[in-house]
């Protein structure tokens, strides 16, 4: 698992919501997050809806970031969450529990990658859904 996640993601503390990803392929990834209740987007008991689906960003970050340092050996260009399509939330996430966050490309329009996403805990399915990023090295030029 890669451990250096900030080499690979702009996200700094108290922002960073993955803590090192487990597969990245040409279209997907796996990343994972051990929650703690005093982390950031804890509330309650639970990890915020929100939070989940910055999860979900941040791998697909993690994905073009360790791809652009494979590749080109550069700097990961800056990207941004666009939209949240389709997303359900199944059960609450647990403030200590440890998620694997996994994201695969769907679609590809222009600079424009449409994402699917699920959250699991322990094979248990607790939230999906669609995110569309905005990629800047995907723009025509």
């Amino acid at each position: 698992m890669f451990k250096e996640i900030t080499r690979i993601i702009p996200h700094r503390h108290p922002m960073i919501m993955i803590d090192g990803y487990k597969r990245i392929s040409d279209d997907s990834a796996l990343s994972k997050k051990r929650f703690s209740a005093k982390d950031y987007g804890c509330s309650n008991g639970t990890v915020l809806n929100s939070i989940l689906i910055e999860c979900l960003a941040q791998t697909v970050a993690a994905h073009h970031g360790y791809k652009a340092l494979q590749i080109k050996n550069q700097k990961p260009s800056m990207g941004m969450l666009v939209s949240v399509d389709a997303f359900n939330f199944f059960h609450p996430v647990p403030d200590n529990a440890s998620i694997l966050i996994s994201i695969e490309k769907t679609d590809q329009i222009g600079p424009f990658n449409i994402m699917k996403g699920e959250i699991n805990i322990k094979g248990k399915l607790m939230a999906s859904g669609q995110i569309k990023i905005y990629n800047p090295e995907n723009e025509p030029g």
